[in-house]
Order: structure tokens, then C-alpha cells, then sequence
């Protein structure tokens, strides 16, 4: 068996999930979802998905810039700028 997330995404399984919500947070929710044409299933799915996505693409930028900087791609001045130096550029 396999553990990794590529691995999971080819089988394509789906297990059920039960939440204990509030109640204001499903009304709020099911209210979205039918504004959008869509059950409250698919709208849950969607905005998971939609966070894991930003989180991912939040921690690959991440890794670029740190990456960046250590081959020294990043022109970062040596020295404190003064705040007059900065809106003189």
C-alpha cells in the first residue's frame, strides 16, 4: 500500500466525515452552497480544498524565496537603509 498523497489521489476513494458544527456556521454554509448551485457537500469539498491549495502554494512560494536567497538571487542591501535612502530610490 502506498502513503503517499499522489498515491492517494489516483485511488480516488471517499469515506464519509461526520462534523459537529454550530448551528449559524451550517445555515451560513448551506446558504453559500445554494447560492452557488451546489449541495453542501460539494461546497465543503470545494472550500477544503481551496485552503489545502493556498496552504501548499503558500509554503512553495515560501521555499522559493528561502531558496533564492541562499543562492544569493536576492539583492538585499548590506547595510540598514534609512527611511529617506529608501523613498530616494
Amino acid at each position: 500500500m502506498c502513503a503517499t498523497l499522489n498515491c492517494v489521489k489516483a485511488v480516488k476513494t471517499k469515506r464519509n466525515l461526520t462534523l459537529n458544527l454550530p448551528v449559524d456556521l451550517i445555515r451560513e454554509a448551506k446558504v453559500q452552497a445554494a447560492e452557488r448551485n451546489m449541495s453542501l457537500n460539494a461546497w465543503i469539498q470545494e472550500a477544503i480544498d481551496h485552503t489545502m491549495r493556498f496552504t501548499r502554494d503558500r509554503i512553495a512560494a515560501g521555499e522559493q524565496f528561502l531558496n533564492a536567497s541562499r543562492e544569493g538571487l536576492l539583492k538585499l542591501p548590506r547595510k540598514r537603509l534609512k527611511r529617506e535612502e529608501l523613498y530616494d530610490r
